[in-house]
């Protein structure tokens, strides 16, 4: 007699097999007008990319690169987010200047070192950001000479804060319609953020 539930074969793991990651698709060809919420990073959808702040200068790095990412939340051990830390961290003279005083190599150095500590970190409202648009979104990176934007909801899982969202200036800027590349300077982006905006 057949099984009702017949069992399924296993097979062995090929080698390299890496493992699926959420993916939120942002959609293309949005306008100053459109509303903010379309372009955000939704962390309540997509898991966030994050670093351990004991993790090397170097491992960090290495990790932006294979994410393809320029900014990683740092994260303690119970998940609370300690900070930030981004590519324009690690290009700074800072790592050079610490490692000098320490007699270590930069690259030796920790997260921790040289990451934007919690305390400093301005953060979006998430209810701001559901009755804004992109342009306004642009507008305030533009103005206050950042490249990252969190998201904080105020009344998140269990109704404690929690960053819910991250805007990025070259992806909002590339989702308009503008040709900026990863890493460009900022005067370069405010330029062509005047074709937009003004």
């Amino acid at each position: 007699m057949a099984e009702k539930y017949s069992p399924l074969k296993f097979d062995s793991m090929p080698i390299g097999a890496a493992y699926s990651r959420p993916e939120q698709h942002f959609p293309a060809g949005l306008t100053p007008d459109s509303p903010a919420l379309a372009a955000m990073t939704d962390l309540r959808r997509i898991t966030a990319l994050t670093v351990e702040r004991s993790n090397t200068l170097a491992a960090t790095r290495e990790r932006m690169k294979k994410l393809g990412v320029r900014m990683l939340l740092v994260t303690g051990a119970t998940g609370a987010v300690m900070g930030v830390i981004t590519v324009t961290d690690l290009d700074s003279d800072r790592p050079t200047k610490i490692a000098a005083k320490t007699g270590e190599r930069p690259e030796e150095l920790l997260v921790q070192d040289i990451m934007t500590l919690r305390g400093r970190i301005e953060i979006l409202r998430l209810q701001d950001i559901d009755t804004a648009n992109v342009g306004q979104i642009l507008n305030s990176l533009r103005k206050a000479g950042r490249r990252h934007a969190l998201v904080l909801d105020s009344a998140g899982a269990g109704g404690k804060p929690e960053i819910c969202g991250i805007f990025s200036l070259t992806r909002l800027c590339g989702q308009v319609g503008l040709d900026i590349q990863p890493g460009a300077a900022m005067k370069d982006i405010e330029a062509a953020l005047t074709s937009v905006l003004d």
